[in-house]
């Protein structure tokens, strides 16, 4: 094992990716960009209000009175207008144009500051001109209140503003949700590159049979090249918290001051050890995986979007990570290092988390070296003949992969701009276009890829039965889960009526939300996924994997359970009958459900304590009739 690691590391050190990655990029390059970001825009920002500020206002009696407090000013100067005079064309060279508005009623007048954003330095100067114009205000108001002989009372109608933070706790606040974040991204960035180099780079140059034959021992072969993936994330995390340490201690101008006691680094060095080593061993876990280093730079791109969104999550104001989140490693790792850096108290805590984070790393090595032991190692996939052989397990979720980002960017920024339109087109042209574009790939018909087949009729009742019924059981499990996993308040989902889809009428919320996804979402998930799955995955593995998937990809961790366990019931309604049909039917029940329900609560006709919505005892019977609809089909299908 000493050789394989020793030769290891001189491969790596010749390799200029890996220096840049493993220590440049921790070192130096990530805190410094960040470092100089922010000196350059705070200087450029201290520049652009202490620089001299010249701006226009129009030439009349009440704005003059007030303005003249501008006279002598070092920094401010007016200049004045004929009033009337264009403020689109002023705003081409001033940064803010002063005019005015009278109220005819109470005969008083008001100062209007007119600016545009449109470029970013005369929108900061625009900011410090009303700030002053608040202060000349306020100093008016002053004068005034004193002299009708009330300026104490003014003075104590005020409230007064008051930080009661010390400036030492305010940097650890801005840094602790900072640096969790950096550092894990850091280490994915680094530990995923180097298992493809060391793993796949041995699959693509099929080089491991030179290795096997000098005469090392297959085991010590794998832990070598394991072990210099780990120690390559325990140094890359070692230098990014040196290299924040020391910009934050001798270069005044970074933010970087995580000036930590003996107690807190002893608390966040083993958590950031055994956080390395856990990212170190997911790295290698996949990348024995996958078949070749063009599938792991596939792969990346999702792994490091889940990282990033779990190691916010973790960040997040709310998040108890006393909780169920402790069983999500990298949530209550990042949670931890933030409650560490702010300076609380969290030993045991920190020890928990270590000792799972040690634990989650033995699964996944151990769970690698047994792979990596078997002989499909030594075999080369240079065969791409997917209409012969079928997907791999690692095409599929490569596959998976892709259509989860595809959905993400395209479809949230769709849906950013209209929900409704942006839902679907999302719908239409994302999964409907992933139908069609594997369609073309796997070389079958719409009818095969999709399960467009005929089924017994004995699916439509339990299909509808199961759409009305199945969401009571799986509401009374996520309850119980959420007591466990509290959704924080940044991550509760807004109400749909709230949004342009509370505004269409009651069809056309049944078409988008019902009609659309129970085709397009079940031709993708039921249709394609299960066909190019069913001949490499057990049944029970095919339903719990494409339950799982479905439920990812509505991108919300809080409701995975939900929406799971939901796919799981609509595969086993697709593998039993043989067709996609009844998992559509369930699907449009399920969503219709819903919107009527959402629409009858907005009409007011029924409250949201109904019994249809959080009645115990209706939620219990329609759990039992759901059990009963699952065994029937279940027994149906054995006989």
């Amino acid at each position: 094992m000493r050789k394989i690691l020793k030769y290891e590391i001189k491969q790596l050190l010749r390799d200029k990716k890996t220096i840049i990655l493993v220590f440049i990029l921790p070192l130096v390059i990530m805190p410094l960009i960040n470092g100089l970001l922010n000196k350059v825009i705070n200087e450029r920002i201290g520049d652009i209000f202490s620089g001299h500020t010249e701006f226009v206002s129009y030439d009349e009696p009440f704005l003059k009175d007030i303005l003249t407090r501008f006279d002598g000013d070092s920094i401010f100067s007016v200049v004045y207008t004929p009033a009337g005079s264009p403020v689109d064309s002023l705003l081409e060279i001033y940064p803010a144009v002063i005019s005015s508005d009278f109220s005819d009623s109470v005969k008083t007048g008001t100062v209007v500051v007119n600016y545009s954003s449109k470029k970013d330095k005369q929108n900061f100067q625009a900011v410090s001109v009303i700030r002053k114009l608040r202060n000349i205000r306020k100093d008016m108001s002053d004068e005034r209140y004193s002299e009708i002989g009330i300026k104490d009372y003014y003075k104590n109608s005020v409230p007064e503003i008051k930080n009661i933070a010390s400036p030492d706790e305010m940097s650890r606040t801005k840094n602790a949700g900072i640096l969790p974040v950096t550092i894990i991204i850091v280490l994915v960035i680094g530990t995923f590159f180097i298992s493809n180099y060391v793993i796949l780079g041995e699959k693509d140059n099929n080089t491991l049979e030179s290795l096997l034959s000098s005469g090392i021992k297959r085991r010590d072969i794998i832990y070598g090249k394991m072990a210099i993936v780990m120690l390559a994330g325990i140094i890359m995390s070692v230098l990014e918290l040196i290299s924040f340490w020391l910009y934050g201690k001798f270069t005044a101008n970074l933010s970087f001051d995580i000036s930590l006691g003996a107690f807190q680094a002893g608390c966040l060095i083993p958590v950031l050890l055994s956080l390395s080593l856990m990212i170190s061993s997911v790295s290698v876990f996949l990348s024995c995986r996958l078949k070749s280093s063009s599938s792991g730079q596939l792969l990346f791109l999702p792994v490091m979007l889940f990282y990033l969104l779990t190691a916010l999550m973790g960040t997040f104001e709310g998040v108890s990570i006393t909780k169920g989140f402790f069983l999500i490693p990298v949530v209550n790792s990042a949670g931890i290092m933030k409650e560490i850096l702010r300076g609380y108290p969290v030993i045991f805590p920190s020890v928990f988390v270590t000792v799972l984070n040690l634990l989650y790393s033995f699964l996944f090595i151990k769970s690698s070296s047994g792979y990596l032991s078997g002989e499909d190692i030594l075999e080369k996939n240079t065969d791409l003949d997917i209409v012969k052989k079928g997907f791999s397990k690692g095409a599929v979720f490569t596959v998976f992969a892709l259509l989860v980002v595809s959905y993400m960017l395209i479809g949230g920024y769709l849906q950013g701009r209209n929900i409704v339109s942006g839902l679907i087109l999302s719908q239409v042209f994302i999964l409907g276009g992933f139908a069609v574009i594997m369609r073309s790939v796997t070389q079958k018909s719409f009818a095969g890829i999709l399960k467009l087949k005929k089924f017994d009729p004995f699916y439509i009742p339990a299909a509808l039965i199961l759409g009305l019924s199945s969401r009571y059981p799986i509401t009374l499990v996520s309850e119980q889960l959420l007591k466990v996993f509290p959704i924080p308040d940044i991550m509760k989902e807004s109400d749909i009526m709230g949004t342009a889809l509370g505004d269409l009428n009651i069809g056309a919320a049944l078409f988008v939300i019902a009609v659309l996804p129970a085709f397009f979402e079940e031709f993708a998930f039921r249709g394609v996924f299960i066909s190019i799955m069913e001949k490499k995955f057990s049944k029970i593995s095919l339903l719990l994997t494409t339950g799982l998937m479905f439920g990812l990809m509505h991108m919300n961790i809080f409701t995975v359970f939900e929406t799971g366990v939901l796919g799981v019931v609509l595969g086993l309604l697709t593998v039993s009958s043989g067709s996609v049909f009844p998992a559509v039917i369930m699907h449009f029940a399920n969503n219709a459900f819903s919107v009527i329900l959402m629409f009858l609560i907005k009409d007011g006709k029924i409250t949201e304590d109904s019994f249809l919505t959080s009645n115990i005892s209706f939620a219990w019977v329609m759990t039992a009739v759901t059990a009963l609809v699952l065994f029937a089909i279940i027994v149906r299908k054995k006989n």
